[in-house]
């Protein structure tokens, strides 16, 4: 008897990685419409339509980004709703791309938590210092592995060198604009989070929690003895004071090197993303909406520049993985996880501060020849090791060996030949 690949319910953004990874996939209905900060009547009202869907074609997993797909059902069992895939005993994963507070922004924040707190789906968290603070606060069900870039047609020629334009670019927007509290941050909270900021100058390897809950002791993580609310207030009280926290960490990873270079480089750096004059009054060029000429821009650019959010601590975000799948030279600002997924100084370069990032940029605009060296190698390593079908491969074989998956003879995956 031939076993059949498992059946994954997933995104359209996902789907064709899910397909190379060896799965079948089957597209959500209307799920390139599917908003992650959508409301709770929203989600409810998709999730009849969803819950017939998972049935009709046998699903034995559902797979999105950032909370895109989940929705809810009226709970059989009595009052309330449930997850929509965990009605029909389905796994659902969630792939964050963002911080868990981030999504979900029109669910009234007591019942986000809950949906947070409920075990009765996965949530795959992108570097392990969010997966600790997730854990600490009480949550559930955490997977933790790196970003990926989304299967894809790449270009895997060799790279030509170009000298007109820009030579260093940098694609995202200004890191402040992104973070914001749950419902704001008074004076008082203020303390905490400056505080962890002045801790994490001298001691960069302390995420945010251990100085919050250890080593100054704010206060304790919320615990299974309070009542939903209480579990509630505690973390949003976290994340107000986090949030002062993440600001800081938005200016030290990303925003003050787009000033800086602006001042030092000139027209030879180019800003590509909304807002950074009216935050800073740096002259940019708008957002790039159409994705294979924003990864196309990637590759030609001599320099692609790679800043971080305020939220990551410790690991990667998407932008390490697309600019070396679609053949770029990334130099991106360092972060303790980098190593485990790239060789420093041979499939990319990583600055730390504002001499080492100018030197940099001047030593490979020296030496073309080592830049396209690095960018083909960077290729490689990820084409190999860190598209998002090697992802799917490795949570399907987690959740198997945790009996969260029937066993099954996987379809052999697809190779991208570089």
């Amino acid at each position: 008897m031939v076993c059949q690949p498992l059946r994954i319910a997933t995104t359209a953004q996902l789907a064709r990685s899910v397909r190379e990874g060896g799965f079948e996939a089957f597209v959500l209905p209307n799920s390139d419409e599917l908003d992650f900060n959508r409301s709770l009547q929203l989600r409810l009202a998709d999730g009849n339509s969803h819950r017939q869907f998972l049935e009709d074609n046998r699903i034995d997993l559902v797979l999105d980004y950032n909370t895109a797909a989940l929705t809810f059902v009226p709970n059989q069992a009595g009052e309330g709703v449930q997850l929509t895939p965990a009605s029909l005993g389905i796994p659902y994963v969630a792939c964050y791309l963002d911080p868990v507070t981030a999504t979900m922004a029109q669910v009234p924040w007591e019942n986000h938590w809950q949906i947070l707190e409920s075990d009765s789906w996965i949530k795959w968290i992108w570097e392990s210092g969010h997966s600790d603070e997730l854990r600490k606060l009480g949550i559930p069900n955490i997977v933790t592995m790196p970003m990926a870039a989304a299967n894809d047609d790449f270009d895997t020629s060799a790279l030509e060198l170009r000298d007109a334009g820009p030579v260093v670019a940098f694609m995202g927007h200004p890191a402040t604009s992104w973070f914001r509290s749950n419902q704001g941050v008074a004076p008082s909270q203020l303390f905490a989070g400056l505080t962890a900021a002045a801790v994490h100058a001298d001691m960069p390897d302390l995420p945010f929690h251990k100085i919050y809950y250890d080593l100054y002791e704010f206060d304790t993580p919320p615990s299974n003895t309070d009542d939903a609310a209480r579990r509630a207030g505690k973390a949003s009280h976290y994340f107000n004071q986090k949030f002062v926290y993440n600001a800081y960490m938005a200016v030290k990873q990303r925003d003050r090197f787009a000033r800086f270079l602006k001042l030092k480089l000139k027209d030879a750096f180019e800003l590509v993303g909304d807002h950074w004059d009216s935050h800073y009054g740096l002259p940019h060029t708008p957002r790039i909406w159409d994705m294979k000429v924003l990864h196309q821009r990637m590759r030609d650019v001599p320099i692609c520049l790679n800043l971080m959010k305020g939220n990551l601590e410790t690991g990667l975000n998407v932008r390490h993985f697309e600019i070396t799948a679609y053949g770029g030279f990334m130099l991106t600002y360092w972060t303790p996880e980098l190593s485990s997924c790239f060789e420093i100084g041979e499939e990319c370069d990583a600055f730390r501060d504002e001499s080492e990032l100018l030197e940099k940029i001047h030593y490979y605009l020296e030496n073309p020849d080592k830049r396209r060296d690095i960018a083909r190698a960077g290729q490689q390593r990820t084409l190999r090791d860190h598209l998002y079908s090697h992802r799917i491969n490795s949570l399907v074989h987690v959740l198997q060996q945790n009996n969260a998956l029937p066993v099954r003879t996987l379809t052999q995956p697809v190779a991208v030949t570089v």
